[in-house]
C-alpha cells in the first residue's frame, strides 16, 4: 500500500473509533468547508502538516468563526494554497522597494466567496437572489 493509503488507514481508525463521535463529525464537516487541496500544495508527501491541519477542526469543532478562520488563516497548508504566503503589504513595497506592488488578495476573495457570503446574494430561503431587469443573479460583491 502506499504512503497516503497507509494514514487515510490511520486517520479512518482513529476517527471511527473516537469516543467524542459529535466532535469528530463536526471536524470533517468543517474540513469539507476550509478545504485545501494537494494539487495547489508543494508538500503533499509532509504528513504532519496534513494532520496538524486537521487538528484545527478537532480543537474548534464547538468554537466560534472567527476562531476557526484565524486558525486556518495562520496555517501553512492555507497561506501555500490561497498564495498569500510571502506577500508584501503596499506600505511594504514603496517603503522597502520604492514600487507600487499591491498585495496578493486572493485570500481575502477566497474567504468572502467560500467561507463566508458566497458568490451570490441569497433570499431569506437560501435561493438565490436574481435581478428583475437583466434576469440574472445578483453577486455579493463587484
Amino acid at each position: 500500500h502506499d504512503r497516503w493509503y497507509s494514514n487515510h488507514m490511520v486517520w479512518n481508525t482513529a476517527t471511527l473509533n473516537a469516543p467524542d463521535q459529535l466532535r469528530q463529525r463536526v471536524a470533517w464537516a468543517l474540513s469539507s468547508i476550509f478545504v485545501v487541496s494537494g494539487n495547489s500544495i508543494s508538500r503533499t508527501e509532509q504528513v504532519e502538516s496534513w494532520a496538524t491541519y486537521y487538528d484545527i477542526f478537532v480543537a474548534h469543532a464547538f468554537n466560534d468563526f472567527k476562531t476557526i478562520l484565524k486558525s486556518v488563516a495562520f496555517n501553512p497548508l492555507m497561506a501555500e494554497m490561497l498564495t498569500f504566503k510571502g506577500s508584501k503589504s503596499l506600505a511594504y513595497q514603496v517603503e522597502r522597494n520604492g514600487v507600487l506592488l499591491y498585495p496578493d488578495e486572493n485570500f481575502a476573495r477566497e474567504i468572502m466567496q467560500l467561507f463566508s457570503i458566497g458568490l451570490y446574494m441569497l433570499n431569506e430561503d437560501g435561493t438565490r437572489v436574481i435581478d428583475e431587469s437583466t434576469g440574472e443573479f445578483i453577486p455579493t460583491y463587484t
